[in-house]
């Protein structure tokens, strides 16, 4: 990873905004705040985090090992993230289940989005030097 370019700061003013925004729009659908959309919200924060960490370690010459990273760590996240859905469904009441559903769908994709974002980022800056 190239030196002074942690993804924590990028990654925590992300979430940060989606917090916002998510807070907003349930308020606009009389849906509360609740603990399990900051459960959500916590888990992409951290998942994005690591596997940013990771990922951006194998940057290098040799884009096949980030290669391998990138799309592994597509998989891991698909997969611990309907795990953590899982879950939470069983936790909560039926009444914000579908609000829960959709926040945690758009969230998935938000934070995918802006993952591959910051990771093209810093592979065309690793190709240009």
């Amino acid at each position: 990873m190239p030196e002074g370019r942690s993804p924590v700061l990028p990654v925590l003013l992300f979430s940060a905004t989606c917090c916002v925004v998510t807070a907003f729009v349930l308020h606009l659908v009389d849906q509360p705040f609740t603990w399990p959309f900051a459960v959500v919200l916590a888990w992409f924060t951290l998942i994005t985090l690591v596997l940013l960490t990771w990922q951006e370690g194998s940057l290098g010459d040799d884009v096949r090992p980030f290669i391998r990273r990138f799309m592994g760590g597509l998989v891991m996240k698909l997969l611990a993230s309907l795990m953590v859905l899982a879950i939470l469904v069983k936790a909560v009441d039926a009444t914000p289940l579908r609000a829960l559903a959709g926040t945690f769908v758009l969230l998935y994709f938000a934070f995918l989005i802006f993952s591959t974002i910051r990771l093209a980022g810093q592979l065309r800056r690793i190709k240009k030097s």
